[in-house]
């Protein structure tokens, strides 16, 4: 079983993360992409055989306007800590054909009717498997300075390589892509070279939340909203139980 993250731009513009990690936590592959042809020869390579992908996107939208469900649901469990979703409907000119997420994935469910996949979000995942109070601020956004950003993405990255000691793995530090991340990071003069990096850094907590998707199903829920979308996340016990006490939350897709 193969372990896909795939952190998408909405566009053909910007820039995809994407990394595949095995069963064992280990990381085998770590890129960027921009276009569809591009995403889409990537996972024919990487998403072969038995494999979950995890997009950084939305895979259903049928509201009209407004947040999904699913999006006011992450607001509702992890807004104390600072995440809140972008919302999409089908006023958006990305979604009105159903977005980008959904026609890849129609298009590598073609190749491989074994690929499995789910909706996911990193930043409330971020503050569940790391312990954090508030998100760590490692996105540029209006009034945060290189200094700020570049010393969150540089604790973002010692988080993940500590997840090689978690219950289930995470083993980066072999491998060469995510060795050029440290380095960029650990390097960086400039918000440029921050961002050069990010997308990369999102697809492979994604990937490990596919990871434990399959693996610690009990450490995960489903946000499920009526709309038909989706978002699986890490919980603590205390999210958990209030998402269940509420009713919101599906099984594995």
């Amino acid at each position: 079983m193969r372990y896909v993250g795939v952190d998408l731009a909405w566009g053909n513009r910007a820039t995809t993360g994407l990394a595949t990690v095995d069963g064992s936590g280990e990381l085998l592959a770590v890129a960027d992409a921009v276009t569809d042809e591009q995403v889409l020869d990537w996972l024919g390579r990487w998403a072969t055989g038995p494999s979950v992908i995890a997009f950084d996107a939305p895979l259903v939208v049928t509201n009209p306007k407004g947040a999904r469900e699913c999006e006011r649901l992450v607001g509702r469990y992890f807004g104390r800590y600072g995440v809140a979703c972008h919302p999409s409907n089908t006023a958006n000119p990305s979604f009105t054909d159903g977005g980008r997420a959904a026609r890849l994935l129609q298009i590598v469910r073609r190749a491989n009717a074994n690929v499995d996949a789910i909706e996911v979000y990193p930043h409330p995942a971020i503050i569940v498997l790391f312990g954090l109070r508030r998100l760590l601020p490692y996105k540029n956004k209006p009034g945060r300075s290189f200094p700020e950003l570049r010393a969150a993405m540089w604790q973002l990255v010692g988080h993940v390589e500590g997840l090689a000691r978690a219950e289930v793995p995470l083993r980066v530090a072999g491998h060469e892509g995510w060795r050029a991340i440290h380095r960029t990071v650990e390097a960086a003069t400039r918000k440029a070279d921050l961002r050069r990096v990010e997308d990369r850094i999102d697809a492979v907590v994604c990937a490990y939340i596919a990871l434990l998707t399959v693996t610690r199903p009990h450490t995960v829920r489903t946000l499920v909203g009526a709309d038909g979308g989706s978002i699986v996340t890490p919980v603590t016990p205390a999210i958990a139980e209030l998402i269940d006490g509420s009713g919101g939350v599906g099984g594995r897709r």
